[in-house]
């Protein structure tokens, strides 16, 4: 499974990707009304800033569970992920998630 084929399994099949994005929206659209007026980011820069941090967020996942399938075949991996209840132990990182305090 490629990483971005993980990416798109996990948009459509794991309830925390909402939750993710929803607190990395707010995250940088309060960084973003911080910074001066005339440096603001526009909403699609702001949207692309949110969609990096999933991309960088999700990488050591995939990572991991590359090293442990050691199989490129998409339903090798779902097999793992749903055995292993790899989303419920995601889901459980994402109640917890916090970015932090903007200055």
């Amino acid at each position: 499974m490629t990483y971005k084929e993980f990416l798109n399994y996990l948009e459509k099949n794991f309830d925390g990707y909402m939750v993710f994005m929803e607190k990395a929206t707010e995250f940088q659209e309060t960084k973003n009304q911080n910074r001066p007026a005339k440096s603001r980011w526009k909403e699609a820069k702001v949207q692309k800033a949110v969609r990096e941090m999933w991309n960088k967020a999700m990488q050591p996942l995939y990572d991991n569970l590359k090293r442990e399938i050691k199989s490129g075949i998409p339903y090798k991996w779902i097999e793992y992920i749903e055995q292993h209840e790899v989303l419920e132990g995601l889901r459980d990182a994402m109640a917890d998630l916090s970015f932090g305090d903007v200055d």
